[in-house]
């Protein structure tokens, strides 16, 4: 039986995943894809043309402001007309990653086979689920991150440190598996 995570194969780019590792992911990106959402829009012409007249305030949530960076965080207005143009598509390309991953999760013990397409909404959503929980780690440096090995397996944070640390090495597999 081959091993399980990604790995390039002839076939192209396989997924196997075990029970308790297909459960836990498909629970991460479920609640990623539905925190990907974009702030309603209450004028109907703005929601039909797809582009608002305002725009949306930055996140609040450190960890959504870490999805969706301010490209410009010393001009406030290019950053405001940043969000208004492009927040909502961001946001909806994300989500559509996350719902294509989701759908596609393979059974405990099944192997999935990816094209670049599909690849490429793994690698997104894996990353969009590891760069959220490395900010409510407070993972900021080399330096918090190397704090994560010496962690207390009785720390309340533990259980979240594993999952992260599960994450970084499905994202590495795939990375390579890509290369």
């Amino acid at each position: 039986m081959a091993a399980d995570g990604f790995r390039r194969t002839r076939s192209g780019i396989e997924l196997r995943l075990p029970q308790w590792e297909s459960a836990l992911l498909s629970q991460l990106v479920g609640q990623i894809e539905a925190l990907l959402e974009p702030p309603p829009v209450e004028d109907p012409l703005e929601a039909m043309v797809g582009l608002r007249d305002t725009a949306p305030p930055p996140p609040e949530d450190p960890a959504m402001a870490r999805l969706l960076p301010d490209p410009y965080p010393d001009d406030p207005m290019a950053s405001g007309d940043f969000r208004r143009r492009r927040t909502d598509d961001l946001l909806a390309r994300k989500r559509d990653a996350a719902r294509r991953v989701l759908a596609a999760m393979p059974a405990p013990g099944s192997v999935l086979v990816l094209d670049e397409d599909a690849a490429q909404d793994w690698l997104t959503t894996l990353n969009d689920l590891r760069l959220f929980l490395g900010t409510r780690l407070a993972l900021t440096d080399d330096d918090s991150t190397d704090e994560l090995e010496r962690m207390d397996p009785e720390d309340p944070r533990y259980p979240l440190v594993a999952t992260y640390v599960f994450l970084t090495g499905l994202l590495d597999e795939l990375t390579r598996a890509l290369d």
